[in-house]
């Protein structure tokens, strides 16, 4: 177990005791059940370490004015600061689905949220077809291996990292638990270590 697990298994349930409070009093909660989302990645994995939550609906044949549909009703709670719609269907920056990027305010914060404000939450929320979601095995195999002792070495690394340049573009928290979970990592200098040898390198 890491030495500061009881700390990062606090952190964790904090955020996502917020997160559902947000979620909740913004009304965006139920915009999402209404539409079938599902929480996925790392409140679903019990791995939160910042503000950001990834969410999943399946669609049979995705409908673009159906997302659009989505996207107004989210406005329209008042608490979406940023949205950014893409269809990544006819634009591939990713293999497949439409995207709803969000960026919202929390209604139990009075305050106006200043630009880059680490309190406003970041919501990825995804549409694809069965046949599309690749990683569902991967996922379901992680999550039988999450043990305490391994999350608490996700949680530390992830949030060593988290701030570094190349996360979120090269550098990813799936590359985390893979690491942890497939290859026993349980400190950050193996993490990185393993993260050149295995993503950056095969890469370039």
């Amino acid at each position: 177990m890491h030495p500061e697990a009881s700390r990062l298994f606090a952190l964790d349930e904090a955020l996502r005791a917020e997160a559902e409070q947000m979620l909740a009093e913004s009304g965006i909660a139920a915009i999402l059940a209404d539409y079938g989302y599902e929480p996925v990645g790392s409140y679903a994995m019990r791995t939160m370490t910042w503000r950001d939550l990834d969410f999943e609906r399946t669609e049979e044949n995705p409908d673009w004015d159906r997302h659009w549909e989505i996207g107004t009703r989210l406005a329209k709670t008042r608490w979406c600061v940023r949205l950014q719609c893409v269809n990544v269907y006819k634009e591939a920056w990713q293999d497949y689905g439409l995207y709803w990027g969000v960026r919202s305010a929390n209604p139990a914060r009075s305050e106006l949220a200043p630009p880059g404000d680490p309190m406003i939450w970041k919501l990825d929320l995804w549409t694809a077809r069965p046949q599309e979601w690749t990683d569902v095995e991967r996922r379901e195999r992680w999550l039988s291996l999450m043990t305490d002792d391994a999350r608490s070495y996700v949680l530390a690394i992830k949030e060593a990292v988290c701030r570094e340049p190349e996360y979120r573009k090269t550098m990813l928290s799936v590359h985390v638990y893979e690491a942890v979970l497939e290859h026993g990592i349980r400190d950050v200098a193996g993490f990185r270590q393993w993260w050149e040898r295995t993503v950056r390198d095969a890469s370039e």
